[in-house]
């Protein structure tokens, strides 16, 4: 098993979960050009992949993350396809989340 270091901070923009509904109850996403209300900071580290997709890995603290929620390390943005936390038995400082994310704007070749 090989342990991935913080090597930047990561701060988290979560959207409204659920998001709000129309008179006939319908969700209603956010306009696409607002950014979603700060949660906090926290260690964490990133990696690119050879598909070009990002893997994150956040402190368990940035618990829940979601969907569609934008990660943030003052350079690059990313938004969060899947997140799910990892918690390792009997040992709780080893804990994280694990984030699959596409880069804001993607980088083109």
């Amino acid at each position: 098993m090989a342990v991935v270091l913080a090597d930047r901070s990561l701060t988290v923009y979560v959207l409204a979960h659920p998001w709000g509904r129309d008179a006939r109850g319908v969700p209603v996403p956010p306009p696409p050009d607002a950014r979603p209300a700060a949660r906090g900071t926290w260690p964490g580290a990133a990696n690119e992949q050879a598909d070009g997709s990002w893997t994150l890995r956040a402190d368990p603290a940035a618990w829940p993350i979601e969907p569609g929620d934008v990660i943030g390390d003052g350079t690059r943005l990313w938004t969060v396809v899947t997140a799910l936390l990892k918690r390792v038995p009997g040992f709780s400082a080893a804990d994280y989340v694990a984030i699959v994310a596409t880069l804001n704007p993607p980088e083109v070749p």
